[in-house]
């Protein structure tokens, strides 16, 4: 209980030391071009007063930093540009930064909330380095691509000390507290999820791939979690299953898993004439064709949507409440009680999530195997 608290206690104190670095990161000024007149800065300073004698409430640099607070948090949720490399020209190899940089390497742009400008595309990237280093070519890196690489490092360094815990338990059992945990998941994706949908004889060559998918997608739900703000000033982390670009691709490969699995199981032609049920009358075959043509483009349809909007929804709403408890100071502390509620939700909904997605995956492909059933 004591490591639990510890947890969701650093879990609440990050995004909110991440929203006060941003609320006090200075926004530079661009320089005039020429000091105005007496008169010109005596109108501007007047209609100034006028401007602000007329906003009843709040002054501007209030609201600027409640926008500051919030997009500073929202920022965890975009997927922006952290670094790039360089390959070619006259480096062969280099990390390059992802914005344009002055002569002390900080970035010469900044937007409204004080972080640097990043390149938006590879070619932007191209045009500014080329001319620089004499050819070559680079390759922007994500926040979500490093959220990606964690997740998966992290997947990969469980599955080598659990395979180097039991050969070394032998014909014994091995021990530790971690590994019965570790062990009592692998255990269920296999047994309860499955083996309960395809059967052990059909399910067993399939279980590798959808311990790798749950896993998978939940490190990177509980990635999302934590704000990673301390290098270069740009936000490396990620929730990166809340990016329609990542759960379309985890739901592609589903996708071609559930074909490949039925033409191995029926062989080519047989595979898609299982599409369309056996016994139908003769008019109703091509309704039925169109039907089941939709229905397998809407499954990974299904999928992507579910597990993006489920996961951006959980994490503006914790935001949100972040952002709040910050603004308010005391006045949001019982911010502070729902925030750590939706953070336990937020842990959950991480866990429901990765199962669900690996579940309907099961199911389809079981359904691909299984089309009598």
């Amino acid at each position: 209980m004591r490591r639990l608290a510890t947890l969701l206690a650093v879990a609440l104190l990050l995004p909110l030391a991440a929203a006060q670095n941003e609320l006090h990161t200075p926004v530079p000024q661009k320089p005039a071009a020429h000091e105005p007149a007496a008169h010109e800065a005596a109108a501007h300073e007047a209609a100034a007063h006028d401007e602000h004698a007329a906003e009843p409430g709040e002054g501007h640099e209030e609201k600027l930093g409640a926008s500051q607070i919030f997009m500073g948090l929202f920022k965890h949720l975009e997927p922006h540009a952290v670094t790039a490399l360089w390959f070619g020209g006259q480096p062969g190899f280099a990390v390059v930064k992802p914005y344009v940089a002055d002569a002390s390497g900080e970035p010469a742009a900044l937007d409204e909330h004080g972080h640097a400008v990043v390149f938006h595309s590879r070619t932007e990237l191209q045009e500014h380095y080329a001319a620089q280093f004499g050819g070559g070519f680079g390759l922007l890196i994500y926040n979500i691509n490093t959220v990606q690489w964690l997740a998966g490092g992290l997947l990969l360094l469980l599955a080598v000390l659990a395979a180097r815990s039991a050969r070394r338990a032998g014909a014994g059992v091995p021990r530790g507290k971690a590994y019965h945990f570790f062990e009592s998941i692998v255990l269920f994706v296999r047994d309860d999820m499955v083996y309960a949908v395809m059967g052990k004889e059909h399910g067993r060559p399939f279980v590798p791939l959808f311990l790798t998918q749950f896993f998978f997608i939940l490190f990177m739900n509980l990635f999302g979690l934590i704000p990673l703000q301390l290098l270069g000033g740009l936000s490396w982390g990620a929730t990166a299953t809340a990016n329609l670009a990542v759960t379309g691709g985890m739901a592609l490969t589903s996708f071609f898993v559930i074909q490949g699995a039925g033409i191995k199981e029926h062989g080519f032609f047989q595979h898609w004439k299982n599409l369309v049920p056996h016994g139908l009358p003769w008019f109703v075959v091509p309704i039925m064709i169109i039907v089941e043509l939709v229905s397998m483009f809407v499954k990974p349809a299904a999928l992507t949507i579910r597990l993006f909007a489920n996961m951006t929804a959980g994490h503006l709403g914790l935001l949100g409440m972040f952002g709040l408890v910050y603004l308010f100071q005391l006045v949001g502390l019982p911010f502070l009680a729902m925030a750590l509620f939706i953070t336990c939700l937020e842990v959950f909904a991480c866990l429901v999530q990765a199962y669900i997605f690996t579940y309907l995956s099961i199911v389809f492909v079981g359904a691909s195997v299984h089309p009598e059933h």
